[in-house]
């Protein structure tokens, strides 16, 4: 199974495939890394478009972990309903610490994903 494959399976990364010196933002479900300097400077040297794209993509994708915070409120509301106030508490301090995971990831891929879309601007004014 090749590298691309692989990382379209178990939902890593695919970008890092295409040799495009670009740095892996890594693959968390705590979301990426925090972004330094050579990152920045790596992205920035970077002309392969289909490759930053992909890079795009996976930092939006970090979007997607906001749904453990839903699940959490609708655990919190429903157990409450159903009088399971323990369970309820658990959920609440759970959903608590998922939403702090969220805030956490999306700013860090939002970052990553700055710095993506200016290059992708810059390339697309040299065309």
């Amino acid at each position: 199974m090749g590298s691309t494959r692989a990382a379209q399976v178990w939902g890593g990364p695919s970008y890092p495939s295409r040799d495009a010196g670009l740095p892996n933002m890594g693959a968390s479900a705590l979301g990426p890394r925090p972004i330094t300097p050579d990152d920045v400077d790596q992205i920035l040297r970077c002309e392969d478009a289909a490759a930053l794209a992909e890079m795009s993509a996976y930092a939006r994708s970090y979007f997607a972990i906001g749904g453990s915070v839903i699940m959490g409120v609708a655990t919190t509301v429903a157990s409450g309903l159903l009088g399971r106030r323990s369970i309820a508490a658990g959920a609440a301090i759970g959903t608590g610490l998922a939403a702090g995971v969220v805030m956490e990831a999306r700013r860090r891929a939002r970052q990553w994903q700055a710095v993506i879309e200016a290059r992708l601007a810059s390339l697309a004014a040299q065309a």
